[in-house]
């Protein structure tokens, strides 16, 4: 009997709780969903879009478009091939990359010469070194010689950064194997 008993009970329980539930509208829905939003908010949580996972991301990756050669001193090495642009920050023109917004960005780059070349660079901010790679290939050689560096840098909303030759050691980079990468963290 106490079973039978616990069953009508159940079953009226589940019938309150289902009618409670079924007559919430839409609008109450969102009325809810609005006030944990500004908890959430008041709390310090962002709001995100659900535009999509990449929508806002600023990255870019781009090759040397020619093999480069007897570059000056402080020459920009352009990397003119470029393979992504999310957010249209970096120039394949130039060779430089523009903040849009500010933060902290990564920036990695690689450079490959022939045998018994140097090509070395360094990376600026307007202009303000910031980090260096030497590719140095010992003269009488046949090994390719190549170097990859990364550079984390603060940076505020048009700020540029680029990579350019160091003192006069432009002698011939490869273009294939020779890239430039950004992305804001």
């Amino acid at each position: 009997m106490v079973s039978m008993l616990m069953l009508r009970v159940t079953l009226v329980l589940m019938g309150i709780l289902t009618e409670l539930y079924a007559k919430e509208t839409t609008q109450d829905f969102i009325s809810k969903y609005n006030k944990y939003n500004t908890v959430c908010r008041g709390m310090g949580y962002e709001t995100k879009s659900c535009k999509g996972r990449n929508h806002g991301a600023i990255a870019f990756h781009a090759r040397m478009s020619s093999n480069l050669q007897n570059l000056g001193k402080h020459a920009v090495v352009v990397f003119g091939k470029v393979t992504l642009n999310s957010g249209s920050a970096y120039n394949g023109k130039t060779g430089i990359f523009t903040a849009p917004t500010d933060g902290i960005y990564s920036f990695t780059w690689t450079i490959l010469t022939k045998p018994g070349s140097r090509f070395n660079t360094e990376i600026v901010i307007n202009g303000n070194i910031v980090g260096y790679s030497y590719v140095n290939g010992k003269d009488g050689s046949s090994q390719y010689e190549s170097s990859s560096t990364t550079a984390v840098i603060r940076m505020k909303k048009k700020d540029k950064v680029w990579i350019r030759t160091y003192g006069g050691d432009g002698k011939y980079a490869y273009n294939n194997w020779s890239s430039f990468s950004g992305f804001q963290l």
